[in-house]
């Protein structure tokens, strides 16, 4: 078994981006004691950094076509309320020409003047209908450049929190204890390339210790809650503590590294000793106490 804690920061690979494995770029020494706060592990930034430069990019660009477009189409705006304005003034005069009685002008003007209403009056509505469709053209694209630029600034900021998920600091204070990769049992090292949601290592606080030990299923059965165990750490194996078993798990698991069979976990408490000094991460054997029956 090992020594452990009932109070531990688990360090995950977090999901950070849309990679789906991430490089361990730097890891605290493992042993070395973590204080609340301090950078404990860092993953590869590269690939979401360079994701970050292309989303500024392209935020700068939408940015840029919001503004050159609005511009040009307030520009088209203001042409065409001059235009409609314009419209309103020919058509007041074609009105006043139309408004001459017949008697009073050549049969030809006469017909001329109600044409040039009939004229007037469809350039207006002409006039009139482009500056709706420009006015709705404006508010649709300005639009769809702000969901564009909406879009773009919360995937800037959920990469940018995925920047800062890469580097892991200690919610706790205690030593950095490194994970074991679960097909090959070797421990995780810098370099190594881990999928998300891995374990890659633990920071057990320095209170509140156990043992976590582990039964193979064929003895299990022997087991109970309450038993008296003796325990003894492998750096110092001539001290023995005293134990019991708290806790033993209702589902068996399997160790890959350890072979086909199922095991269970075993939660024990123990009594200190001043003559021992006990970390989180040591190895401990522990072996049940029989009673005399």
């Amino acid at each position: 078994g090992k020594v452990s804690s009932v109070v531990s920061q688990p360090i995950m690979v977090p999901k950070a981006g849309d990679a789906w494995r991430y490089q361990i770029q730097w890891m605290l020494p493992e042993g070395s004691i973590a204080k609340t706060g301090e950078v404990v592990v860092i993953f590869d930034k590269s690939a979401i950094a360079n994701k970050i430069e292309q989303l500024e990019a392209s935020l700068l660009r939408v940015t840029a076509q919001e503004q050159s477009q609005s511009i040009e189409l307030d520009a088209q705006i203001l042409q065409a309320e001059f235009d409609l304005k314009q419209a309103r003034l020919e058509l007041e005069k074609a009105d006043l020409d139309a408004g001459i009685p017949a008697k009073y002008i050549a049969a030809k003007d006469y017909a001329d003047n109600q044409f040039n209403k009939l004229k007037a009056n469809s350039e207006l509505s002409k006039k009139a209908q482009s500056l709706k469709e420009i006015t709705d053209k404006r508010a649709a694209s300005i639009a769809q450049l702000h969901i564009d630029k909406t879009r773009a600034q919360k995937e800037l900021q959920q990469s940018l929190k995925g920047l800062e998920q890469l580097e892991i600091t200690s919610t706790i204070s205690g030593p950095i204890l490194y994970g074991r990769d679960p097909w090959s049992d070797k421990k995780f090292a810098v370099g190594d390339s881990v999928q998300i949601g891995r374990q890659v290592a633990t920071i057990p606080a320095m209170k509140e210790l156990e043992v976590i030990a582990w039964v193979n299923e064929v003895d299990v059965d022997r087991l109970k809650i309450g038993d008296a165990v003796s325990l003894r750490l492998d750096s110092q194996p001539s001290t023995s503590l005293s134990g019991a078993i708290q806790g033993i798990s209702r589902q068996a698991t399997k160790q890959t590294a350890w072979g086909s069979s199922n095991w269970f976990r075993v939660e024990i408490t123990f009594t200190s000793d001043d003559r021992v000094k006990i970390i989180p991460g040591m190895s401990v054997l522990v072996e049940p106490i029989r009673s005399a029956s």
